[in-house]
């Protein structure tokens, strides 16, 4: 995918976020169910154009391979030190992350939890993080190994929000509204 088609396809995410499919509100509005986690007062969740932004700025300030950018995308992330990077950049440019405290369980609840149990969400993101959080001289692995305690989530709240996509994309094109894409 080239940087032309990555910056398209935030262009269109961010066209369709803002159009809504039925002015119901934006296509990736966040949908959360109340419950009893802690209050983070200075934690927003992103939505899934700011998602989708703060990737493509992380995968293009650390020039990784275009190549990349889709198995990024499927939450394919190999072990190798420009994937560690992007890993960290995204995660704490998503405020998911810090390199003195480690990955906020409560943060990537709000915003990958999806409606799951908190509890039962927290008892496994400890299990695994106990386990992940060695002492460590590389931040970007570091941030890897601690992040992997959440692909399963990460995963998730991409494809459901590329699904979102997708279909409100066969929506407007039914609608026989205009969409602007970028062909290059």
């Amino acid at each position: 995918m080239k940087p032309a088609q990555i910056g398209g396809l935030v262009a269109l995410v961010g066209l369709l976020a803002a159009s809504g499919t039925d002015g119901a509100g934006p296509i990736f509005g966040v949908q959360r169910l109340v419950q009893n986690v802690p209050a983070q007062s200075t934690f927003i969740v992103s939505d899934f154009l700011q998602f989708m932004q703060t990737a493509v700025t992380c995968f293009n300030k650390l020039r990784i391979p275009e190549e990349r950018f889709p198995l990024y995308l499927a939450g394919v992330f190999p072990n190798c030190p420009e994937t560690q990077c992007f890993v960290r950049c995204l995660s704490a440019n998503l405020n998911l992350y810090c390199d003195e405290t480690g990955s906020d369980i409560d943060r990537h609840y709000l915003q990958y939890g999806l409606g799951q149990d908190y509890q039962c969400f927290r008892q496994k993101a400890e299990q695994c993080l106990a386990s992940n959080t060695v002492p460590c001289n590389d931040p970007c692995e570091s941030a890897y190994k601690q992040e992997l305690c959440f692909l399963e989530e990460y995963r998730k709240y991409v494809d459901g929000n590329l699904n979102s996509l997708i279909a409100a994309v066969g929506v407007e094109k039914a609608g026989n509204s205009v969409v602007y894409y970028n062909c290059v």
